[in-house]
């Protein structure tokens, strides 16, 4: 099988000046095309991240506390389903949730990245599923500090919660509807 399309893991020092990552440091975390699939680089806050070669993405992360609880089993399966549910999502809020999906898809290797086009001005990335073939394409949205945190959040209960009960993202200042 395959393993140009992996998702690389953390690493555990800055890519520029080489000083390890404390417990709870943040860092930026970028990603990369290399010749034989993705390479990951972390740069630490105090070191500006290159211009060349241009990142595919970028995110702020921390490194987390070492765990020994057990970690919660991935139910595949069901994010596949949710996310294949927010097939053509029309408000920014869905279009913002269906692309951290995707990446955790990828990340899982549920769905491979494939390639990347522009259209009516935004970035929209293909994904295929390889057990069926099936091709996704999901919008890149500009995603800003704040949204992604908000982002992970929900990513965080949707995999707590039950696959039975998961729900699309409403809009800001939408309400809830009263039971």
């Amino acid at each position: 099988m395959s393993s140009d399309w992996s998702m690389p893991r953390r690493t555990e020092q800055c890519a520029a000046c080489g000083r390890g990552f404390e417990v709870g440091s943040r860092f930026r975390a970028c990603l990369y095309e290399a010749a034989e699939g993705y390479e990951r680089r972390d740069y630490c806050a105090d070191c500006a991240v290159p211009d060349d070669p241009p990142t595919v993405g970028s995110w702020m992360t921390q490194r987390p506390e070492p765990s020994s609880k057990k970690v919660q089993p991935f139910d595949r399966e069901a994010i596949y389903q949710f996310f294949t549910r927010l097939d053509d999502p029309q408000e920014p809020n869905q279009i913002q949730f269906r692309f951290v999906l995707a990446l955790l898809l990828w990340r899982k290797k549920v769905i491979k990245l494939g390639p990347t086009v522009e259209e009516d001005g935004m970035e929209v990335w293909e994904f295929t599923t390889p057990s069926t073939g099936e091709t996704h394409r999901v919008i890149r949205p500009a995603i800003d500090e704040h949204q992604l945190e908000r982002l992970s959040d929900d990513v965080e209960q949707l995999l707590a919660g039950q696959p039975g009960n998961l729900e699309l993202p409403t809009t800001a200042g939408e309400e809830e509807p009263d039971a």
